[in-house]
């Protein structure tokens, strides 16, 4: 394997080759000792890549017709084999340190390069990981400074066109934690002034004579500084300053990635904005939604007092049927909304007594048929008052149920099984309980025990099974007291 500088020596000292004119085309060897060896060593022209084809044809045919005509003719005399390795080994040592020094370079590049990417692979990683606003400008400061190498780094967040909200800067110390203060009172350095009245992206300041008594100074060891703007959307967030060491040059390519670095950042302090938006609308809601909630539960109080004060005797009744259908609801592992709506229905199950005269609500003895027939009445009546509340649970349908038993034998529309809602049968088995163990004015308090006994015996007739295993369960091994 040989050179074109070889292969020409070669053909020169061939007899039967001689004659044959050599033509150089390089890209790689284009100073002018590497012409001056081929020229001596006979060739006839020596040319410099790159060239359009047309453009290398014309010449390469000029230079043949001048061949042919004898206007260009090889060397007579061919270099001396001493003289043509002394020239040929010194383009070998300059090619060669030319490529020592290339890939020298080349490291210095890729270093540089890696140190950049790194500061922009922190930079996302903190994005996407971290949101505490202030912690987040922080952290990116010190990545900054530990992957590239920058002198210092200081960011600041704007809360309005010309005041700062957070200022924070590395490396972490005196001056740098003076210099975050003075901003944050509004004490601003050259560079911040200058950054508030050019557009520009970036803008280079020069320390030793734009600085003035900055506090940051003094620990700047090289000359400039890099102020970047931060940006989403036409929205300026805030300002990045990079000072920079002594052998640090800012070129395009790292430009290029330090604005994608201040574009992350502006993203992410956009995304952290939203987020708080977000937060902040979510807590309002939730706000809006346990007022309602309290208006909602002071309405339904209201209304279950209504019924009570039209019959003292059960007074209380309706919250301690609500206590019990509500323990019996999360024994049977319900979801917490079905829950909540079997508490609030409790509470007015019986508001559509307040249709019906006192005399019979409190009447001592046992009532007449028809008053009775009235008696069974308050659960449609219930139904009628409550339908037009818009309830998030079918409180009022329960309400018109809750009397409802399993045989058909309750009332008002004599429902069977499954046709009576689970929350109204619920209910229906907590009444019956509450209603028995306490004093009614046509009879003293049966007690606890004759309600169990009512329930137990006619478990699966008239009441659901498993509301009154959890009902038993819930009086017999939990010792629930109203």
């Amino acid at each position: 394997k040989m050179d074109g500088f070889q292969l020409c020596r070669e053909l020169k000292r061939d007899e039967g080759l001689k004659d044959v004119p050599v033509l150089f085309y390089s890209a790689t060897y284009t100073d002018k000792k590497s012409r001056k060896l081929a020229l001596d060593i006979g060739a006839i022209e020596y040319i410099v890549k790159p060239q359009e084809p047309d453009v290398f044809i014309k010449i390469v045919n000029k230079i043949w017709d001048e061949y042919s005509k004898g206007e260009i003719k090889p060397t007579e005399k061919p270099l001396e084999e001493k003289v043509y390795m002394k020239m040929y080994n010194e383009r070998l040592i300059q090619k060669l340190e030319k490529k020592m020094l290339d890939l020298e370079e080349s490291e210095k590049r890729i270093k540089y390069l890696y140190s950049v990417l790194g500061a922009i692979r922190g930079v996302n990683q903190l994005i996407v990981r971290e949101k505490n606003r202030d912690v987040l400008l922080q952290k990116i400061c010190n990545v900054l400074i530990g992957a590239r190498g920058y002198n210092t780094a200081w960011l600041g967040l704007l809360k309005d066109e010309k005041n700062f909200t957070i200022v924070v800067g590395s490396p972490l110390g005196a001056d740098v934690s003076r210099f975050c203060a003075q901003v944050l009172r509004g004490d601003y350095s050259p560079c911040i002034k200058k950054a508030f009245t050019k557009k520009d992206l970036f803008l280079f300041m020069d320390r030793s004579r734009e600085c003035g008594d900055c506090p940051l100074k003094k620990l700047h060891l090289g000359r400039n500084s890099l102020l970047m703007r931060i940006t989403h959307k036409s929205k300026l967030f805030g300002f990045l300053v990079l000072s920079l060491e002594s052998d640090i040059y800012i070129d395009q390519e790292e430009k290029e990635l330090l604005e994608e670095v201040t574009s992350d950042i502006a993203f992410g302090l956009h995304n952290i904005e939203l987020e708080e938006k977000q937060m902040q609308l979510e807590k309002e809601l939730q706000q809006s939604y346990q007022k309602l909630q309290k208006t909602m539960e002071d309405t339904i109080y209201t209304i279950g007092k209504i019924a009570e004060t039209r019959d003292p005797y059960t007074s209380g009744h309706q919250k301690n049927v609500s206590q019990i259908a509500t323990f019996i609801a999360q024994e049977m592992k319900l979801p917490q909304d079905k829950i909540e709506g079997i508490r609030i229905a409790s509470l007015v199950h019986d508001i559509g007594k307040i249709s019906l005269p006192a005399e019979i609500l409190n009447k001592p003895t046992k009532l007449s048929e028809i008053e009775y027939n009235l008696i069974k009445d308050h659960c449609q009546v219930g139904y009628d008052v409550l339908k037009s509340i818009e309830f998030p649970w079918p409180v009022a349908e329960i309400v018109l149920q809750h009397h409802e038993r399993l045989d058909g034998s309750g009332y008002p529309n004599k429902l069977k099984g499954d046709e009576i809602i689970l929350e109204a049968r619920i209910i229906g088995v907590a009444d019956v309980v509450e209603a028995m163990s306490s004093h009614r004015p046509y009879r003293p308090a049966l007690g606890i025990d004759k309600a169990l006994e009512e329930i137990s015996k006619n478990k699966g007739i008239l009441y659901d099974p498993e509301v009154v295993d959890m009902c038993l369960k819930l009086f017999k091994g939990k010792e629930f007291k109203f």
